[in-house]
């Protein structure tokens, strides 16, 4: 099959499968949140065994999967576990071990941060939306705005694409990324807001337009930096996408580290603004 075959062929069933588990949300989300932990932790931990690191993957995919659960069973023990979880890493480079334990260690938390707790952010703030912003009365408002949020990121990938290479002069990020243009990541910002506010509108009418900004600005400017982010990760360990999981678009951290960069600031802004 060509790469775009494979592309549309993942995207029939992907895309079905993550907005009805989004839409529906309590087990079925959680469903979903494990296996992208699992798998997306599983490839960040590969991608530094090239660099001669050992990450402590099981601890770490265990842990990680613990701290998904005990999130949604209790959210008010996501910080205590997660803790816990950081002291148990440490303690494990007291054990012999291939590589430098210290590395290891570092590395193993580094996964558990930016893959298990941010998808614990995202999951509590499914979990809360209505009861924070007021939206008790609407049929799965957690839901509704997460698919905006989807929506918003993909649209916000695709105009960056498109207007990066029609108007594209100025390089974002040469080092990492050296395709990315300022001029594409401007076209992805404001597709970005349109998109949350046109689509908060219609899915969430009752969400004031300082929620609806707020939101487009995250996935516009957090969304596109956090897939910065991996490319820096790619870049330095030497591989082109975190794993061939889904054919012709690479690894499951390559599909959703937008989504995982966007979490903690939208679960910021709505849990404390």
């Amino acid at each position: 099959m060509s790469d775009l075959g494979k592309r549309v062929g993942v995207a029939l069933w992907g895309i079905p499968l993550v907005v009805i588990a989004t839409y529906l949300g309590g087990p079925y989300f959680l469903a979903l949140i494990l296996a992208i932990n699992g798998v997306a932790l599983r490839e960040f931990y590969q991608m530094f065994t090239r660099l001669d690191v050992q990450p402590f993957q099981v601890t770490g995919i265990v842990l990680g999967s613990l701290l998904v659960v005990l999130t949604y069973g209790n959210s008010a023990v996501l910080l205590d576990f997660y803790l816990l979880a950081v002291v148990v890493i440490l303690l494990q480079q007291l054990m012999p071990g291939e590589g430098k334990a210290s590395l290891n260690g570092a590395l193993t938390i580094a996964g558990l941060s930016y893959v298990s707790l941010f998808l614990a952010m995202l999951l509590r703030l499914r979990m809360h939306f209505a009861q924070w912003t007021a939206s008790e009365g609407i049929t799965h408002a957690g839901g509704r705005f997460l698919l905006v949020v989807l929506a918003s990121i993909w649209i916000c990938d695709t105009a960056a694409y498109f207007g990066g290479r029609r108007f594209g002069r100025h390089r974002l990020a040469p080092v990492v990324s050296p395709k990315k243009t300022v001029e594409g990541a401007l076209f992805g910002l404001v597709f970005a807001l349109g998109t949350c506010w046109l689509g908060g509108r219609w899915a969430l009418p009752q969400l004031p337009d300082r929620d609806l900004v707020a939101t487009g600005l995250v996935v516009g400017l957090m969304g596109q930096l956090g897939d910065l982010v991996e490319s820096r990760f790619k870049r330095d360990t030497g591989v082109k996408d975190t794993s061939s999981i889904l054919p012709g678009h690479g690894g499951i951290l390559d599909r959703f580290d937008s989504l995982l960069f966007v979490s903690p600031f939208l679960y910021a802004w709505f849990l404390y603004f």
